[in-house]
């Protein structure tokens, strides 16, 4: 049976679950085992296995199934509302929310890629759990929620739809890492030739990089503002499995930001560096401007006055009038010269 991928859009309707992209069965043991969600509807899902459905928000009929589900009310309304910002809520035994993630563009192989591109946006992953059930929806195909089913699809354990759940945002902190390490390497360089003085195209270089920095950071931040919130709501005595996972993603994410917080720093100093040099640059050919039409105007006086063509001009009979004006305007630039040499202009800084 072939394994549906969230990049490809279903063509024919599903008569057991509507609007589902798939549907996989977990054992004890964590496994994975896909299931036809054309065949199986809410009432065959059994109680003695946890399951993991996938619905796609842009067809109509998730709402359907959405209905069916034994979730809680405030639960389901997440998973159908148009929200686009990150939020986590727990009631009872039930965990709903929505996390931000990338969107996965089509015939992409996520496993030699890795890294973002510029034309990779932000996407919304909703999600509600119980203990038994993991409903994740989406309206485009999400990056991380597309790795996380190769992944189970390949053997990884997921024993619990927090642990599922935790996997799926692992996912995402993996490329943000991934894409922070590829920035960093790229900043070496600039910052390798910005040292040896071969600036060229640094300055745009280093705006695209600053750039994506920023898509990295912002994410981030609003996924540790959530689970921090989310973990000071909590009483100190509560045992639900999800803290301890909300507690590693904290972990990591702070670790992650503070990776590209100290990228963006980098990037901000060396692009004044690079802006520094420049000036620099432009000041030594302007000095070097200066001095070339400071020294060639008294020239351009001495040729203006023996071009003018009137009687008494000096040398305008002699045989060597021509030597003693070229004589008379390299003096002038001598002087000239002299004069701000010694008012320190012609000393470069």
């Amino acid at each position: 049976m072939a394994i549906p991928v969230d990049s490809e859009p279903h063509a024919s309707p599903f008569s057991g679950l509507p609007g589902a992209l798939w549907l996989y069965r977990f054992d004890a043991m964590g496994r994975a085992q896909v299931l036809d969600a054309g065949q199986h509807g809410v009432d065959t899902m059994d109680a003695d296995h946890w399951h993991w459905l996938h619905l796609d928000l842009s067809d109509a009929r998730s709402a359907q199934v959405v209905a069916k589900l034994p979730l809680p009310e405030d639960a389901g309304a997440t998973l159908l509302s148009p929200d686009s910002h990150v939020n986590l809520q727990l009631e009872d035994d039930a965990v709903h929310g929505v996390f931000v993630d990338w969107t996965h563009q089509r015939g992409v192989d996520l496993a030699a890629e890795g890294q973002l591109h510029g034309d990779d946006g932000i996407g919304w992953l909703h999600f509600a759990l119980t203990p038994g059930l993991l409903v994740t929806a989406r309206r485009q195909a999400l990056r991380s929620v597309e790795a996380a089913r190769r992944a189970v699809c390949k053997g990884a354990v997921a024993d619990s739809p927090v642990r599922l759940l935790e996997l799926i945002a692992g996912r995402f902190a993996d490329t943000v890492e991934r894409s922070s390490d590829g920035l960093s390497v790229r900043l070496d360089r600039i910052e390798d030739r910005v040292l040896a003085d071969s600036i060229g195209e640094e300055r745009r270089d280093l705006a695209q990089l600053r750039h994506q920095t920023v898509r990295l950071h912002r994410p981030l931040t609003a996924m540790r503002r959530v689970l921090k919130q989310f973990e000071q709501r909590q009483p100190g005595d509560s045992e639900h499995d999800l803290l301890p996972a909300v507690s590693r993603l904290n972990q990591r994410f702070d670790d992650l930001d503070g990776d590209v917080a100290t990228l963006q720093e980098r990037a901000r100093l060396l692009q004044d560096e690079v802006a520094a040099k420049l000036a620099e640059r432009t000041n030594r050919h302007l000095y070097v401007l200066s001095m070339v039409t400071a020294l060639l105007l008294p020239p351009s006086l001495v040729a203006g006055l023996f071009g003018m063509n009137l009687p008494g001009l000096p040398f305008a009979h002699s045989t060597h009038g021509l030597a003693f004006a070229l004589l008379l305007g390299a003096a002038s630039s001598v002087v000239v010269f002299l004069v701000l040499r010694r008012m320190g202009v012609s000393r470069s800084t």
